[in-house]
């Protein structure tokens, strides 16, 4: 979708209120998603929770950010269309590795079933982990299944097969659950 340039000039301009470390926070939110957790955004970055507190208090300040819902340490994006430029004007080149940090720390996360599934297949993906992302997105893909929802399903398995070989049994399998979801 295009951004209008009205939207995107507002939202720059008040980025450039922000000091390096506060862009640098609201910069690797974006990465993590519309909505994301505190907790993953400390873990995943090099700043203080402090000073990502108070990174976020002033991105609240100039109504970039809000909290999300009655969950504390929980946070959104005021729009989908901010969330979109600040990932495309402050990331360019160096998103891989952020969401190989990111798929991390949920991956940890998981384990003590404190995370969505489907967070961990999307940042998994996009990190290129062909490891996890096959493994995260084919879970995430039965789930979908499972719950009556085939067009999730098919998204998620069609993110898995980006990432084996055509000849691979990986891909035979993938093939035949996309199949099974009306792909």
């Amino acid at each position: 979708m295009e951004i209008p340039d009205a939207v995107r000039t507002t939202v720059l301009r008040r980025m450039q209120r922000l000091d390096d470390t506060e862009r640098a926070v609201l910069a690797r939110a974006a990465v993590i998603g519309r909505r994301f957790d505190l907790r993953v955004l400390v873990a995943t970055g090099a700043s203080s929770s402090e000073r990502v507190v108070a990174a976020l208090e002033r991105a609240l300040a100039l109504q970039l950010v809000e909290p999300d819902g009655s969950t504390p340490g929980r946070y959104a994006f005021r729009h989908a269309l901010t969330r979109d430029i600040v990932y495309e004007e402050f990331l360019s080149g160096r998103v891989r590795p952020l969401h190989r940090r990111i798929a991390a720390e949920l991956e940890r996360m998981l384990r003590e079933g404190d995370v969505a599934l489907e967070d961990l297949a999307f940042h998994a993906w996009s990190a290129g982990d062909t490891r996890r992302g096959l493994r995260y997105n084919e879970l995430a893909g039965d789930r979908a299944l499972a719950q009556h929802a085939p067009d999730d399903a098919r998204a998620y398995y069609a993110r898995a097969l980006s990432l084996v070989d055509l000849a691979s049994p990986d891909y035979v399998r993938l093939t035949s659950k996309l199949r099974a979801a009306g792909g």
